[in-house]
């Protein structure tokens, strides 16, 4: 349930923050009263805050999506006004909405009038049935490189009602690259990142997140309620163990990652019996710091990519020069979102129940395309 501010609570919201503004996360609402916008708006000029208000251009979304045919304009047009009227002329209709990092003051639909747009387009890839079911899932993201491009893809399609994000890390400039952030977000923790993300989409999505990352005191916690795992951390020994614990809780695990469209489809709910990571994770990882050199450490994580010999010609090339004339490992921004990709449509199909086989192997373009001479 979406917990609304009046304007005095807007108010004392602002003055005595709980978090400073710049380092918010989580969206606030504000429901109007009618009458009271020349209120708000004057809130709103005394503490510097943007007022963006595009609710008849909703509305009209939203009578197009009940009065779809041509012949229905005029329904159209009576629904819009009843109600504008119905709500003091519109400005008490819905919510407003807070987004303190970027002292910005939205108006929006409701809750579920919101849903009802945003959701519109998936049909029938989606159907209506099939969204409102999805809203009842929690979906969990581990590491938040690929998985941030994963968690909002998820919450762009609407796959569940609540998301939960964990990464200890934060962003640096080397990865603009290929995650979907900005100079002015740098030293930001990328959970946070992606959680202003999925709320800039939608706000009454409910998000959860683990700034500290999934560690071994907090990780069943964190899988508490999972109705699916999206794993893409980097902690080798994580990895294993998160797969145990999903295993006992036939918790079903997609991973993907950014090199030759690799994919593994772990779904324990029907395949119990599956050993972690398909019999390739057996023995107890070790820490990252136990490795003497990077590169010694990328051919562990490789085992997590399909080996060392399926990694492409190029990404091989580049890990040898690793931590002398290279410092990071190569990633591309199209790698990571057709990562993205690959896990928004497993997950789609795991979620509604669908009985997807185990899987694990890889979808390279670069194969698929070959050049014909």
């Amino acid at each position: 349930m979406t917990k609304l501010l009046d304007l005095d609570s807007f108010t004392r919201a602002i003055d005595s923050p709980a978090v400073a503004h710049e380092s918010a996360w989580r969206a606030q609402f504000v429901r109007l009263r009618a009458g009271e916008l020349a209120r708000l708006t004057e809130i709103c000029r005394q503490y510097h805050l943007r007022m963006l208000d595009t609710i008849e251009r909703q509305l009209a979304d939203l009578a197009l999506v009940r009065w779809p045919a041509m012949d229905q304009a005029d329904a159209r047009r009576r629904f819009i006004a009843d109600r504008r009227r119905a709500h003091g002329g519109g400005e008490a209709y819905g919510n407003w909405v807070w987004l303190p990092w970027e002292a910005k003051l939205v108006h929006l639909l409701d809750e579920d009038d919101y849903f009802e747009v945003i959701t519109n387009r998936n049909q029938d890839k989606i159907t209506r049935e099939e969204q409102l079911r999805l809203r009842t899932k929690r979906v969990g993201v581990v590491g938040l490189s690929v998985g941030g491009e994963a968690a909002v893809t998820v919450a762009q399609e609407h796959l569940c009602g609540e998301i939960v994000l964990a990464d200890f890390d934060r962003l640096d400039l080397s990865n603009l690259n290929r995650l979907n952030a900005g100079f002015d977000e740098l030293g930001v923790a990328k959970v946070k990142i992606a959680a202003r993300r999925i709320l800039r989409i939608n706000p009454y999505l409910r998000v959860t997140i683990f700034e500290e990352g999934v560690t071994a005191e907090n990780m069943q916690r964190f899988l508490d309620g999972l109705d699916l795992l999206i794993e893409e951390c980097d902690g080798l020994q994580i990895k294993r163990d998160i797969r145990l614990l999903a295993r006992e809780r036939r918790l079903n695990i997609v991973y993907a990652a950014d090199e030759r469209g690799f994919l593994s489809v772990e779904p324990y709910q029907h395949w119990p019996d599956l050993r972690p990571f398909h019999g390739r994770a057996e023995q107890a990882q070790p820490p990252r710091e136990a490795f003497a050199t990077p590169l010694e450490f990328m051919r562990a994580l490789a085992l997590w990519l399909g080996g060392w010999d399926n990694l492409s010609e190029r990404s091989r090339d580049s890990l040898e020069r690793l931590g002398a004339a290279l410092c990071g490992y190569p990633q591309l921004a199209s790698e990571a979102r057709y990562a993205a990709g690959q896990i928004g449509h497993v997950a789609r199909r795991l979620l509604l129940g669908e009985p997807l086989p185990p899987f694990l192997g890889n979808f390279d373009l670069s194969e698929l395309l070959t050049a014909r001479g």
